[in-house]
């Protein structure tokens, strides 16, 4: 007899819950953050009918799966949170460089040597020396307090079970080999569509703030870098890695992507089948 959905959801309430914890642990989510979250993947993976569930179509295992869309709802959950940011009063003193310097380190995480080439886009002039001086007049945000008892971090070591290990083993793998497929790719292109790649997915600048930094018209940019991008997609597909495969590596919290710069592909970064579609 096929399984439904929800006998699906409910057979694997188990599993489910552990990939919650596992996820919220890494996290940093502890308390009554956990369990709110918990309890908005749950609401999240009944919602019209088990839809999530009913995507899942068995090429990769259930937990692999689950892993890739709870990561996903906590990466949501934080752009969300990101989304309420407002700028301080004395980064408004400082006009719109003081703004983005103040988004890019308090609010993202990137460290002043990252924001730079993003800041020169507003100011071509500006000076690592004088970024540092604007940042140490922003004052720091401190992040909200989470108790964490020692039964909830218990917890947590005891979900760190063999299928995570698995998880973690096969993702670094692909990994490895998606790196190695995409420096080599890059290795071969001219300087100037390198560094737009760089610019665009490890740094995340968009077409206007590359078109200026690089001194080239938006339009022509534009072209060249879907033309660049169709190119790494062939070169992928010619690895046998698909779009589907590269989405589950970007969405496993497992994944060490490598290949810009030494940078780390990660949160708030597009990938190529993202800026396929955008």
């Amino acid at each position: 007899m096929t399984t439904t959905r929800r006998e699906l959801f409910e057979a694997n309430l188990a599993l489910i819950d552990r990939v919650i914890g596992r996820i919220a642990a890494k996290g940093g989510l502890a308390g009554a953050d956990a369990e709110d979250f918990a309890s908005e993947v749950r609401i999240a993976l009944m919602a019209d009918d088990f839809a999530i569930l009913a995507q899942w179509e068995g090429r990769s295992s259930l937990a692999t799966y689950l892993t890739v869309i709870v990561q996903r709802l906590l990466t949501d959950a934080r752009r969300h949170r990101m989304g309420k940011w407002r700028p301080t009063a004395e980064a408004q003193r400082l006009g719109e460089l003081g703004v983005r310097l103040e988004t890019l380190v308090r609010r993202d995480g990137r460290s002043l040597d990252d924001a730079l080439p993003l800041l020169h886009a507003i100011d071509p002039s500006l000076t690592r020396a004088r970024a540092a001086e604007l940042l140490a007049r922003l004052p720091e945000r401190m992040p909200r307090a989470h108790t964490v008892a020692l039964a909830e971090t218990d917890l947590a070591d005891a979900h760190a079970s063999a299928d995570e290990a698995a998880l973690a083993f096969d993702a670094r793998k692909l990994s490895v080999r998606t790196s190695g497929v995409m420096r080599e790719a890059l290795a071969k292109l001219p300087t100037n569509d390198r560094l737009m790649v760089d610019f665009r997915f490890g740094s995340g600048m968009t077409i206007a703030e590359i078109s200026r930094i690089l001194g080239i018209p938006q339009r022509p940019l534009y072209r060249r870098f879907e033309a660049v991008l169709r190119e790494l997609r062939r070169t992928l597909h010619a690895a046998d890695i698909d779009a589907r495969t590269i989405e589950e590596l970007i969405g496993s919290p497992f994944q060490q992507l490598d290949f810009l710069d030494e940078r780390k592909s990660g949160d708030g970064v597009p990938s190529l089948e993202e800026e396929k579609s955008s």
